[in-house]
């Protein structure tokens, strides 16, 4: 098992709980809706011997805490949240992977903050702006879907695979505690809040011409019939910028493929 340091930063309205591992350039991985810094566990194990790995629960997730909470989700919050956590731990640009509405967050901290940033990889970003048509209609029938059944999903979750709860530092009795309240945050605040949100892609452009920095949009290789590949995409297009296939599914990242999606982030970061 790889030595991690874990961390506490107070931010505005929330502590967060971040995890460092190994050594090298700064890698920061931003986890999507439902999870926590564990979902990246065996990747960050794995760039451990190439980089500075950090990982953070995001506001509102597991051993994060949130002062209201009641908050509405606000991308531009989260976003300032990882700002802070990188200026914390380096004065110098770093890598950053983002999943999911992580991406989403990855994409808002670029477009404000791209001195941090040297290469911004937003893997299946939640960007309902860039879909029409029957890509449209697929996303937002899994959102409401996700709404509906997400309890039950945890428990599924849960009974299939313990790599989610191995890293963690609760009983097994708090871990269902835990991922159901990840899963209750995302589905009553963050789905709506990530509906709403619009991406200011002219802004974002600006930012990567005014900069060293890089942002290249991602998919899983078995994600290509899912709405948030065609996100990438289109935000690729639209940015002008390259789109890169990763292994796996929407998580990839947390599946038996953890090794060759490492590998292949390396890959694209070096």
């Amino acid at each position: 098992m790889i030595g991690t340091r874990n961390g506490t930063l107070a931010v505005s309205g929330a502590t967060l709980h971040y995890e460092v591992r190994g050594s090298g350039p700064l890698l920061l991985m931003i986890h999507g809706g439902g999870g926590d810094a564990d979902k990246f566990q065996y990747v960050a194990d794995n760039l451990a011997d190439r980089y500075t790995v950090v990982t953070y629960d995001r506001r509102g997730h597991s051993r994060s805490s949130l002062f209201n909470q009641t908050e509405n989700f606000r991308v531009k919050t989260h976003s300032d949240d990882a700002h802070r956590l990188l200026a914390t731990l380096t004065d110098e640009p770093a890598y950053v992977f983002g999943s999911s509405s992580g991406a989403v967050i990855g994409l808002e901290l670029s477009k404000r903050h791209p001195e941090q940033i040297r290469i911004l990889i937003p893997h299946e970003p939640v960007l309902l702006q860039l879909l029409t048509g029957n890509e449209l209609v697929q996303a937002k029938q899994f959102l409401e879907s996700l709404k509906k059944n997400h309890q039950s999903e945890v428990l599924k979750l849960l009974s299939n695979s313990e790599r989610d709860t191995s890293n963690s530092d609760q009983s097994k009795d708090a871990i269902p505690k835990r991922l159901l309240s990840n899963s209750t945050y995302f589905v009553e605040h963050e789905i709506p809040g990530i509906i709403n949100y619009s991406l200011d892609i002219d802004t974002l452009k600006t930012a990567i011409k005014s900069s060293a920095m890089q942002v290249l949009p991602a998919g899983g290789i078995a994600s290509r019939e899912f709405f948030t590949y065609g996100c990438s995409v289109a935000l690729a297009e639209q940015l002008g910028t390259n789109f890169v296939e990763f292994p796996g599914h929407h998580g990839g990242y947390n599946s038996e493929l953890h090794k060759e999606f490492a590998e292949r982030l390396h890959e694209v970061l070096r």
